[in-house]
């Protein structure tokens, strides 16, 4: 069965600061939304850049191992042949047009592949991840061509064992592409209520993920902090209490904006799979310091995959 999936980002930069990125596979461990899962992967680059052969083959123990081949070149659009040798074997057209205008750069990235028929119940899934990928690498890509370069780091700390403690926060299930909105006003709430009416402080400031359904493209998250001061503090009914048991974690660590978080989470669940790790109880994010006091590319998060014992 044939399916498709088709991403698309508008650049705030000239044509000539995003061909590069695309045509030349030596740009592309700056922004592949896999090669930065796995940044010790071995990656091979070979032929001449933008021509039909131009070649990047990689060989991972996270990403798996494959070969992407400019197949046609032009202009507006370059076209590649894509293969997976491992863990599965697969092929697939990719291909990324350019549309220029007014100093700005319309990425469209497009892929045309198949599954078996029998497979037909995996397709809605395969598309959404490919989907969520995709987005990812489009956001790497305006990012460096407006600013020059990703000022993000996405680190795997391993397992760790973890001190829980518990929370009080506000919970909401919101489309996944409202969560930068609705979080942030959240936490607004949160500051307001507990640190400058409550004149409260907390350890812990957090986001609990209790549901997440990709395929509809809705989550169920809590913004929390920890209630170790809160006993006296009066909240209203939006409020919430939960606790993170005491156990061992995998845990990833991003230094940067929370634009490309999603790289934690990719690199999280990708190591959860490939180390067969099992999951307990909910994942979360911790915030280490504040977007109010220190710049995007400073911001220090940490997101936590519970696991069992």
């Amino acid at each position: 069965m044939k399916f498709n999936v088709t991403k698309s980002i508008v650049v705030n930069a000239p044509y000539e600061n995003v061909r590069p990125l695309i045509e030349d596979f030596n740009y592309w461990n700056s922004w592949s939304p896999w090669v930065v899962l796995e940044p010790e992967c071995k990656v091979t680059v070979e032929g001449d850049v933008n021509q039909p052969g131009h070649s990047m083959r990689w060989d991972g123990e996270l990403i798996g191992a494959g070969q992407n081949i400019i197949r046609e070149s032009s202009p507006e659009r370059i076209d590649y042949n894509l293969e997976f040798f491992k863990p599965w074997k697969s092929k697939a057209d990719v291909s990324f047009v350019l549309e220029p205008s007014d100093g700005q750069t319309k990425v469209t990235w497009t892929m045309d592949s198949s599954m078996p028929f029998f497979l037909f119940f995996m397709i809605k899934s395969i598309k959404t991840f490919v989907g969520m990928d995709y987005e990812r690498g489009l956001k790497m890509i305006k990012a460096i061509a407006e600013e020059g370069s990703l000022d993000c780091e996405t680190i795997n700390s391993d397992t760790m064992d973890y001190k829980g403690f518990s929370y009080r926060g506000i919970q909401r299930t919101v489309a996944i592409s409202d969560m930068p909105e609705t979080m942030s006003k959240d936490f607004e709430k949160i500051v307001n209520d507990i640190v400058i009416q409550g004149n409260k402080a907390a350890e812990h400031w957090i986001c609990v993920y209790p549901k997440f359904d990709l395929k509809k493209g809705v989550a169920t998250y809590i913004a929390a902090v920890s209630d170790e001061n809160l006993d006296d503090l009066e909240l209203d009914s939006h409020y919430v209490s939960g606790s993170v048991p005491s156990g061992k974690a995998l845990e990833i660590k991003h230094n940067g904006s929370y634009e490309f978080l999603g790289n934690a989470w990719a690199m999280g669940m990708m190591n959860m799979q490939s180390k067969k790790l099992k999951g307990k109880d909910y994942p979360f994010e911790q915030y280490w310091n504040s977007p109010t006091e220190v710049k995007p590319n400073e911001l220090k998060t940490s997101v936590f995959f519970p696991l069992k014992n």
